[in-house]
């Protein structure tokens, strides 16, 4: 029988979070010490030893998320770490198992109490920050690449931000379903890196807009994660029965805090498409909110048998996560800075 109870010794009195206190820049991140919350029946307690970084939390921080909590809330979408404690009625999970989990909202901590359905065991071949680089991004990789794209052998997929942490998700992805990846970086040093993940061709976005990477109308799949005017431009490139798989509003930041200007003008730039015009082109488009696939127990259970499937080429080596640096917790501001500098190849992960 699996002893529910935390590790001999261990006390639950206080955990430390780091708290968007306000809507800004990177100084809003502010670390807090609050009292450590009971276990409610199917629920486990981990003591987090790595987080990951996403681009949405940026966004959040910069009051551009629609979904996120009022200030002051916890960011942070997904962890690893050991299990200290589970619920009574907790099978799957006992303390001191190596976990990662995904999250709705609160992962920037030292510690997170979660329902066991969000849970699963960190294959072994993983470290506590690879294993945190998992949850966003091959989620999101896989649902809008097998889920939504049906990618398969032969198509030619497109990839712009393909070194950042769902883009690096993503390279594998496709090109392990057989497809050509285009892979589109934001400087020339990044290309070599997306090359040896699986990427047939890599270019830079003033190559692509260019056409030094040859025909550039002819993709089968195109992941779109910067909205406004690029999905338009995306929807052009496509060839005949193309979809786009919009998973991101990326271009909505640029600079420190919001710039209320440049949202108006991006998402007026957005296009609007009807199934008559979509006719005509034989072309699709499809939206990918991973954070929706949490507010009904279907969508969960979708978003978690996907989990399964890329923790299976996680653990057989098919896939590889790519972190590209780690801060501290409690330097959260600076991992904020330093994914907005655009210099990270792969993810940003926090360390406890």
């Amino acid at each position: 029988m699996l002893d529910p109870g935390p590790f001999p010794g261990y006390a639950r009195p206080a955990m430390t979070q780091v708290q968007i206190s306000r809507f800004g820049g990177a100084d809003v991140l502010v670390p807090v010490e609050v009292s450590s919350p009971p276990l409610a029946p199917g629920q486990v307690r981990i003591k987090v030893s790595a987080a990951g970084v996403n681009f949405a939390e940026v966004q959040m921080r910069m009051g551009l998320y629609p979904e996120a909590p009022k200030v002051p809330f916890v960011p942070g979408f997904e962890v690893a770490g050991v299990v200290v404690e589970t619920a009574p009625g907790v099978r799957d999970f006992r303390r001191g198992e190596r976990v990662l989990a995904v999250c709705r909202f609160g992962g920037y901590a030292s510690e997170v109490v979660l329902p066991a359905s969000q849970v699963r065991k960190t294959p072994r071949r993983l470290s506590d920050k690879e294993a945190a680089a998992v949850p966003v991004s091959f989620l999101t990789a896989w649902i809008a690449l097998v889920d939504l794209a049906r990618v398969r052998e032969g198509d030619r997929v497109l990839i712009p931000g393909a070194a950042g942490g769902v883009g690096t998700a993503m390279v594998q992805v496709a090109a392990r379903a057989g497809a050509r990846v285009t892979a589109v970086v934001g400087t020339a040093d990044k290309k070599e890196k997306v090359r040896a993940l699986g990427a047939a061709q890599a270019l830079t976005y003033d190559e692509l807009q260019s056409g030094r990477g040859g025909n550039g109308h002819d993709f089968t799949v195109i992941l779109e994660p910067r909205g406004g005017r690029h999905v338009k431009e995306s929807m052009r490139r496509l060839a005949p029965c193309g979809r786009v798989i919009c998973y991101g509003v990326s271009s909505l930041v640029n600079g420190p805090t919001r710039s209320i200007p440049r949202v108006v003008g991006q998402l007026l730039g957005t296009p609007f498409f009807t199934p008559i015009g979509l006719q005509m082109g034989n072309r699709g488009i499809m939206g990918l909110n991973l954070l929706k696939f949490f507010d009904s127990e279907e969508g969960l259970k979708l978003a978690m048998q996907a989990m399964d499937s890329a923790l299976a080429g996680l653990q057989s080596g098919m896939f590889t996560p790519v972190v590209g640096k780690t801060f501290p917790l409690s330097k959260a501001g600076d991992a904020h800075k330093y994914l907005q500098s655009r210099k990270a190849v792969g993810k940003v992960v926090l360390l406890g």
